[in-house]
């Protein structure tokens, strides 16, 4: 199992979650996440949107998901984050970044993903790092807890994987 998989049984999506990725680069966790959200009953329609400031990596991204694409499941949009466009969408039940180091340090930013989840919705900020050890991943999962509750989320949990070299800090837009 790749880190984009093991990103993606992480998020633990369940079929008829609407579902934000900032920083989609070419759509690889896009495919895993999707993949969970076409399968099985679902109360309502699912909904993918994948959001990277590069055009190359939109189109890209599309290519890979052109079949989540063509079924209606899922869009890629070109532009910063965050983008007023999003303010538009219902909210989202589910938003993740893997390696977007501004949700580990820019509370502004958390405050903007919760603004786009419903009460209750969870955030997850996936990294990776080069230099890979249990004190680095301390280190920078208490970075992103503060930053994220300092953006008015409540830390849920964090965790890592070390054969993927990869961890995360989820948390949850507190109800009300």
């Amino acid at each position: 199992m790749d880190r984009h998989e093991w990103a993606a049984r992480t998020l633990s999506v369940r079929p008829g979650d609407r579902v934000l990725e900032i920083g989609c680069g070419h759509g690889v966790t896009a495919s895993h996440v999707c993949a969970e959200l076409a399968a099985g009953p679902r109360e309502a329609p699912p909904r993918f949107v994948g959001l990277d400031r590069s055009a190359k990596m939109t189109a890209a991204a599309g290519r890979r998901n052109a079949a989540h694409v063509a079924a209606g499941l899922a869009e890629f949009r070109t532009g910063p984050f965050p983008t007023p466009d999003l303010g538009a969408e219902p909210p989202f039940d589910v938003a993740y970044a893997f390696n977007v180091r501004l949700l580990w340090t820019d509370p502004a930013a958390a405050r903007a993903v919760a603004g786009l989840l419903r009460p209750g919705g969870r955030l997850a900020v996936f990294f990776q790092l080069p230099a890979w050890s249990a004190a680095v991943h301390r280190e920078v999962a208490a970075r992103a807890a503060r930053t994220l509750t300092a953006g008015g989320l409540a830390v849920a949990a964090d965790g890592q994987d070390v054969a993927v070299e990869s961890g995360y800090v989820t948390a949850v837009v507190p109800p009300g």
